[in-house]
């Protein structure tokens, strides 16, 4: 059976994948959470501790990865480290794939600051980025486009889920991100991102 890992996103703790991890638990497949606090803990602190997680829950058997938002640039960075046993397919929530909007506008903020610390200045450094691996396995990206109305829009007319635009989620070379009705803060609880990765997770075991 292809087990699942799940990793939530920046200020969040793994309860907000509860939902998703319950609606895959009930068709049967191994679901495993991965928490950290990004106030306290270095991005690359938190990559290693993914990395070791994976390879430790896992121990050879097949798996996917499901990363919201911070969580799949986690998963990114920790790719190279898990080639010799790489997940079988990368889901990415409202990925800031690149230096986002937002995340440009809050890192002078000092409450930002103080409470990001490292991970939140990365996500606002390009340098960042250029260095991020591309992703290497299988990947598929869904963005949402519950966010906020063209008229009073920081994003223009360009769709968004109030936190990033559906733009700021693309990967140079990889298929359009799936767009879902959702807000940024909520999508891993959309029944369709469960359709989604439950349809993956059946061609995985048909693929075996």
């Amino acid at each position: 059976m292809t087990h699942v890992i799940l990793i939530h996103g920046q200020g969040r703790t793994p309860l907000s994948m509860s939902l998703l991890g319950c609606r895959l638990k009930r068709q049967g497949y191994p679901v495993h959470y991965f928490g950290y606090i990004v106030t306290f803990q270095r991005f690359e602190r938190i990559t290693q501790r993914f990395v070791r997680t994976v390879q430790e829950k896992i121990k050879g058997q097949p798996y996917i990865i499901v990363g919201h938002s911070l969580g799949a640039i986690i998963t990114r960075a920790a790719l190279p480290h898990l080639a010799d046993h790489p997940p079988r397919h990368l889901v990415m929530l409202a990925p800031p794939n690149q230096c986002s909007w937002i995340a440009q506008k809050m890192r002078s903020n000092p409450i930002y600051r103080f409470l990001t610390w490292d991970c939140g200045r990365k996500l606002a450094s390009q340098s960042f980025y250029e260095d991020l691996p591309q992703p290497t396995v299988p990947t598929t990206m869904i963005a949402g486009t519950r966010g906020w109305p063209s008229a009073i829009s920081p994003f223009g007319g360009e769709a968004n889920d109030g936190v990033l635009a559906v733009s700021e989620t693309r990967l140079a070379g990889a298929a359009e991100p799936v767009r879902i009705p959702a807000t940024h803060p909520f999508i891993m609880n959309s029944k369709q991102v469960a359709k989604i990765v439950i349809e993956i997770l059946q061609r995985e075991i048909r693929r075996s």
